[in-house]
């Protein structure tokens, strides 16, 4: 029996129609799932925020992002359900960057539900805790329910309005609000495209691009190696990669070439 909660959290974001949920929606899914934080992502050149709960929920989507690994990241990819109720017992191969970097902040539990439709995975739902220990069964079932309801919420919406790949274009701090961009072309997703209409607000990662675009120019490099480089660089220095594109934009940091250029 799905939970009148969460029958009011797929109600809510079903009338949303193509504006995305309102802005405390992702903070109630939380509560309703008994976890501390939930950020949804879909996949786009990695994985772009959709909308998320706290800032402390941005910041692990953004730790994967740099990465290129996490819970999120292979849910997103394979479609996996990825329950790690003790991330200090999950240490070793499978994500031996992101583990570590979580604990250290303080994340003890991460919940990866991928967003997928039959064959087709394109995103995740993810929430994180401060304490270890699993989700009781009642909150995994009203996961799952609620990432079929956000699958289908995304698909109906349809590629041009904005759909998994477009919606990627625009994601604000915690639901879209109003800019799009333009179509770079398949993401892995499924077959959609990465392309961004109009009609949405700026991506989470918005200066990133930037940055990755304002590089990409400098070197004289393509922009996904540029954007390959700038995570790169995030991942070495131990900053967060929002930081790191904000001095490249504000001309304070300069990639280069060879990493061990001054």
């Amino acid at each position: 029996m799905v939970d009148s909660k969460v029958t009011d959290l797929i109600r809510v974001l079903v009338l949303s129609g193509g504006q995305g949920p309102p802005r405390d929606w992702a903070r109630l899914c939380a509560q309703v799932l008994d976890v501390d934080g939930i950020a949804i992502s879909v996949a786009s050149n990695g994985t772009e925020l959709l909308w998320f709960s706290d800032e402390e929920s941005a910041r692990l989507d953004d730790l994967q992002f740099t990465l290129g690994e996490g819970p999120s990241v292979e849910a997103s990819r394979d479609g996996s359900l990825n329950l790690e109720s003790n991330l200090e017992r999950a240490f070793g191969e499978r994500w031996p960057a992101f583990v570590p970097a979580a604990v250290d902040s303080g994340v003890c539990a991460v919940f990866a539900f991928p967003l997928r439709l039959g064959a087709v995975c394109f995103g995740a739902m993810t929430g994180h805790r401060h304490r270890s220990g699993p989700l009781g069964e009642q909150a995994v079932a009203d996961a799952l329910t609620i990432a079929d309801a956000m699958a289908v919420y995304l698909l109906a919406l349809g590629p041009r309005e904005t759909g998994p790949a477009a919606l990627a274009g625009g994601a604000g701090a915690g639901h879209p609000t109003g800019r799009g961009g333009e179509d770079t072309g398949d993401n892995g997703a499924g077959g959609f495209g990465t392309g961004f209409p109009t009609g949405f607000g700026d991506l989470h990662r918005a200066e990133v691009h930037q940055a990755a675009g304002i590089s990409s120019l400098r070197l004289d490099v393509p922009l996904p190696e540029a954007l390959v480089r700038l995570r790169a660089y995030a991942y070495a220095a131990e900053r967060p990669i929002l930081d790191v594109a904000r001095d490249i934009i504000g001309n304070r940091l300069y990639l280069t070439r060879d990493p061990g250029t001054p």
